[in-house]
């Protein structure tokens, strides 16, 4: 099912459109994505599927499973992507968090704002916010530092990756000034 366009100060996050292939696949074939990305493998024929797989998760009415998938703009330009979902890392009441930066975009704080936006909305989704990180992705633990873990634990072979707790946010005083 298709998400919600959302809007932080800057960018605007909504589902992608087909026009958005090339440019998502610029993202999937980047060194570092394919570096830390668990399933980037640097194929761009698999990064082609990947994206259209996109849309069938779209129209997939039916699942159960919640499986968010946006694309970040800024100005309709497509600079970053953006998910939420169930996956095998996550219990019954987590969502995971994963998200890639176009190189071209990378520095100019799009996640920060957009992990705000996620943060400051972490309640109305009623399920607590997990990341999977490999080890030595310095700059994502930082951001997600920067939101707050609570908990590490690490997993993998030789340990490489890293499932990290993000603090759960009160938002109790939403409800204390409705007028």
């Amino acid at each position: 099912m298709k998400p919600n366009i959302l809007q932080t100060k800057k960018y605007e996050l909504r589902p992608y459109s087909t026009h958005d292939e090339n440019r998502f696949v610029e993202m999937c074939l980047d060194e570092e994505v394919v570096r830390f990305m668990e399933g980037a493998n640097g194929d761009e024929e698999a990064e082609r599927v990947l994206f259209k797989k996109i849309f069938e998760i779209y129209e997939d009415i039916a699942s159960n499973r919640v499986f968010k998938i946006w694309g970040i703009y800024d100005r309709n330009r497509l600079c970053g992507h953006l998910e939420l979902k169930e996956t095998e890392h996550t219990s019954d009441k987590e969502l995971e968090i994963v998200y890639m930066i176009h190189p071209g975009e990378r520095g100019k704080g799009i996640m920060c704002e957009v992990l705000d936006l996620i943060k400051e909305n972490q309640f109305f989704l009623q399920k607590r916010i997990i990341a999977t990180v490999h080890k030595e992705n310095t700059k994502s633990l930082r951001l997600l530092k920067r939101w707050g873990i609570e908990r590490r634990e690490y997993y993998g072979a030789e340990k490489e990756f890293v499932k990290v707790w993000l603090k759960e946010v009160d938002n109790s005083m939403l409800f204390w000034n409705v007028g």
